[in-house]
């Protein structure tokens, strides 16, 4: 019996093209893979790489779901497809062809660290995509001739404790925050623009649909079961997706839509890479070989880090959006900077951000003291203490 969601393209065997070993030294200089290249040539340092989960089946449905008792076999609910296995590889060998002078031309322990968040899905993600990066055939990491696969560790800190890639730790500021933008004026007035829509929807899903966070819910799960390959409901087609995504979209630029927000849930993962990346420069960063960090989380994880960024724009996340991070250093002056790209789509080039008040090519100092603002500046739980401006209540948020 056939699966929907389940196809696969033809099993084949695909030659994989392995980099000359080069020395080390030599091995660290890289061509400008930026969109623009620079005025003078650089070297690349260090690299971070977040993304999001590949495509899944739902995680929650609504009331009046006809597909609400649906098993979602051979996966369950919320978890990877086939066919985003089958896109999450390629991202793999798109990062392997874009870092191929960067990275040793064969996996090794200390040159990369994998985390992920505490989710199936994420963990999955990213053994997919290490499996596309570090395809061990024909170098010395060739363990089985019958299989172009190896084991990768990917560490994962548990959600209970988890500020930068799950971001699901009780935060009673954060909760409050959000629900004074939700209450601001400016935000009231979209809802108010809206009002009918979200009465219809009510009306169609049996849910409460408030706020433009619970149509992300609706959207998401539509999307999910029309990626399945379930027929949607006829009430639908005057909806989803293009009515429906413009407060789909909006939902996350409420999520970090204070300096506030942006520190509580952008900030921590920033700071996070700022201190590798000030610890590769001033020589003390362990291993001295690391040469790439690469994380897999969530639809917010990714918004909310562009956002504390200043370069998110209203869009819908999409599975496996990626962001990569490039510190290097110019040959002629010394100077280190960061450049940032974004790659909404896996079939698309990654485009080149700018932060606002820096060029595309930031220097460090600039970009830390741009972000100063959106940084901790206390512990989380500190940050967290509620002010006391909110009853309890609480955004409903997509899992």
């Amino acid at each position: 019996m056939a699966v929907r969601g389940a196809s696969v393209p033809p099993i084949v065997e695909v030659p994989v093209e392995v980099p000359e070993v080069v020395p080390h030294e030599e091995n660290q200089k890289s061509r400008n893979t930026s969109s623009e290249s620079s005025s003078s040539s650089s070297t690349l340092k260090l690299v971070h790489v977040l993304f999001r989960h590949g495509p899944r089946t739902p995680v929650n449905t609504y009331p009046k779901d006809p597909y609400i008792n649906e098993t979602y076999e051979p996966y369950g609910w919320g978890h990877l497809t086939n066919p985003a296995k089958v896109e999450l590889y390629k991202i793999g060998k798109q990062l392997r062809g874009r870092y191929r002078d960067f990275l040793a031309p064969y996996y090794q322990p200390d040159m990369i660290r994998a985390q992920s968040s505490a989710s199936p899905r994420t963990m999955m993600s990213l053994q997919m995509v290490l499996a596309g990066l570090f395809p061990p055939e024909n170098t010395p990491m060739e363990w089985n001739l019958m299989l172009n696969w190896q084991p990768i560790p990917i560490l994962v800190e548990p959600e209970e404790t988890d500020v930068c890639l799950r971001m699901k730790v009780p935060c009673p500021r954060y909760d409050e925050a959000v629900l004074e933008v939700m209450n601001s004026p400016e935000v009231k007035d979209f809802h108010a623009q809206n009002s009918q829509m979200l009465q219809e929807l009510t009306g169609l899903t049996g849910l409460n649909v408030t706020y433009a966070h619970d149509v992300t819910n609706v959207f998401i799960t539509l999307l999910c079961e029309q990626t399945y390959g379930l027929e949607l409901p006829e009430w639908t087609k005057e909806y989803f997706p293009d009515k429906m995504l413009p407060l789909a979209a909006q939902s996350y630029i409420y999520d970090a839509y204070t300096p506030e927000l942006r520190k509580l849930k952008g900030g921590f993962f920033l700071d996070h890479i700022f201190e590798q990346m000030q610890a590769k420069i001033s020589g003390k960063l362990e291993p001295s070989d690391r040469r790439m960090y690469i994380f897999c989380g969530h639809d917010w994880t990714i918004t909310n880090v562009l956002s504390a960024l200043g370069v998110w724009q209203p869009q819908m996340p999409r599975f496996s959006a990626l962001i990569a991070f490039e510190l290097r250093q110019r040959d002629d002056t010394g100077e280190y900077f960061v450049e940032v790209f974004f790659q909404n789509d896996p079939d698309q080039e990654p485009e080149q951000l700018q932060i606002p008040g820096c060029d595309k090519q930031c220097p460090i100092e600039k970009l830390l003291e741009l972000m100063e603002p959106v940084l901790p500046d206390g512990s989380y739980e500190q940050l967290c203490l509620a002010k006391g401006s909110g009853d309890g209540a609480k955004i409903s948020y997509h899992k």
